[in-house]
């Protein structure tokens, strides 16, 4: 990785500010100080960004605008910490990272996010967008005035955004769809709870996992599908529901957030590994629960990656017209049972 001067500040104890100005030889910094940071540069073999400082004299920094899905779930604590490492990497160059977390997935909340970007001059957009065609419209009338946009966890269809960063939703159900599939011995009524139709990774996950259901487990039956737009209260509500009104419901795949209140809902009707369970994604209280035995496989999608690669992606494109290599960049599909869930 590239030696930053944020690094060679922390090092050395002192402001990047007084990096800055040792490195390029400007007064107002003490002998010893200058000393001490010239000798921790030279350590680390530090080179000059020489992108970073030709974008320093552009009359239009670059202003990279990210929009991230609610933060209830705490999946997207990871992207977040993502889109902050490539922030860290960039920050010499001068970039700024504006990020937007709406607060729900409603389309005017998203379209006025967008809204925000544009009125404080971004240059480039990274964005979950909801399958909206409100959305679809104002994306690619943006994409036409020249600001690209890269989605990322979940895409949209029938836009001209430059990629999308993220799993490959379809395949993630199929295999979500087999694993229950086994677990259930091939027979059993199932109940999905989905985070929420609006956006097409939920949408493509039910796909892929009715489909592998239908093609090989056909004594399965998937009786009820309600979202619970991420939130852990409503999955803990739906929970007791299904359990209460299919008194022989056999499992519950989960889309999306909200595995915790699956959990707590299990546990109080004292059905937690006696039901089956398939869910998705790495948060603290879905470990918890593999380890309890309460679910039985999680699958991982690489969040941290997903708000990484588009912020560098975009950086890339706007300083030197650097394409993506692929219109649809994967990240991987993750199995974990409480044997290998302490590999996270």
């Amino acid at each position: 990785m590239r030696v930053t001067i944020k690094k060679i500040a922390e090092l050395a104890n002192v402001s990047r500010g007084t990096v800055d100005r040792v490195l390029n030889n400007r007064p107002g910094v003490k002998e010893d100080v200058r000393k001490k940071v010239k000798e921790i540069a030279d350590a680390l073999d530090y080179k000059p960004n020489m992108i970073g400082k030709a974008l320093v004299n552009l009359k239009k920094p670059i202003d990279i605008g990210v929009i991230l899905a609610p933060d209830y779930n705490p999946f997207v604590d990871e992207i977040k910490r993502g889109v902050q490492s490539a922030y860290q990497e960039l920050y010499d160059s001068g970039v700024k990272i504006d990020v937007q977390v709406i607060k729900s997935l409603d389309a005017e909340e998203q379209i006025n996010a967008l809204n925000r970007l544009l009125k404080d001059g971004v240059s480039a957009i990274s964005m979950v967008p909801i399958e909206n065609d409100v959305i679809r419209e104002c994306m690619n009338k943006i994409i036409e005035n020249g600001i690209p946009i890269v989605t990322f966890n979940s895409d949209i269809k029938g836009t001209n955004r430059l990629c999308f960063v993220g799993q490959d939703h379809i395949l993630g159900g199929r295999v979500a769809g087999g694993l229950m599939g086994k677990v259930l011995k091939g027979t059993g009524k199932i109940a999905i709870i989905t985070s929420s139709l609006n956006l097409l990774c939920h949408q493509q996950r039910i796909e892929g996992f009715k489909t592998k259901i239908a093609e090989d487990y056909r004594d399965i039956e998937i009786v009820k599908i309600q979202d619970n737009e991420d939130m852990e209260v409503k999955a803990f509500e739906l929970t007791l529901s299904f359990c209460e009104k299919i008194k022989d419901l056999s499992g519950i795949y989960i889309t999306g957030g909200g595995v915790s209140g699956l959990g707590k809902a299990l546990k109080i009707l004292g059905r937690g590994g006696e039901m089956k369970v398939v869910c998705h994604d790495f948060v603290q209280s879905t470990i918890d629960l593999l380890k309890e035995r309460v679910i039985d496989f999680t699958i991982g999608q690489d969040p941290f990656r997903q708000g990484y690669l588009p912020v560098r992606i975009l950086y890339d494109y706007l300083i030197s017209g650097k394409t993506p290599e692929d219109e649809f960049i994967k990240t991987n599909i993750d199995i974990r049972t409480e044997e290998n869930i302490n590999l996270v």
